[in-house]
């Protein structure tokens, strides 16, 4: 047995840190300036959201304007609203993923708005539609997007404010 102390070393380079971290200063600055982990996945549910958003507004402008004169004036109206809803969306989600890409540190405060104005705009959009076209029924498939959207908001959101990973990596 030897008479000198165990000596904790950084992963990478072999430098001296203390017990309770795994890398020193230097490669953990290099390790977070990167994206990585589990970051991947609200980059790809930006991805995915964008292109709902882009689905919604394409179907919902045909609607108004292949309807436009059949329907009541205040259908036809929503419907617009609706587009131009959908458009403001797709505007913002723009702006957050280019926080996301440069790593600026309003990045968590975006994203976490992104994700409840979509629930509230979800609510509204189910409620107005059952009220102002009664023959599409309220339905499973209805529902279901905003329950998993809440579940999504419960894990991303205490993620992106509480985790070490985001508070190092959206530091600009």
């Amino acid at each position: 047995m030897s008479d000198t102390p165990f000596k904790w070393t950084c992963i990478s380079c072999d430098k001296d840190i203390s017990q309770d971290q795994e890398y020193c200063s230097e490669c953990e600055e290099k390790r977070y300036r990167k994206i990585g982990g589990l970051l991947y996945l609200p980059l790809l549910n930006l991805l995915l959201i964008a292109y709902g958003y882009f689905t919604s507004l394409a179907v919902t402008l045909n609607a108004g304007l292949s309807t436009m004169g059949r329907i009541q004036a205040s259908q036809s109206t929503y419907l617009f609203i609706a587009v131009a809803v959908n458009f403001i969306l797709l505007l913002f989600i723009i702006y957050t993923a280019s926080l996301f890409f440069r790593k600026k540190k309003e990045l968590p405060l975006a994203y976490s708005i992104l994700i409840v104005a979509g629930i509230v705009i979800m609510l509204i959009d189910r409620v107005v539609t059952s009220w102002m076209f009664p023959e599409i029924p309220l339905n499973f498939s209805q529902v279901m997007p905003i329950l998993t959207h809440v579940i999504y908001a419960c894990i991303w959101i205490p993620y992106f404010r509480t985790s070490a990973r985001a508070k190092k990596t959206f530091i600009r």
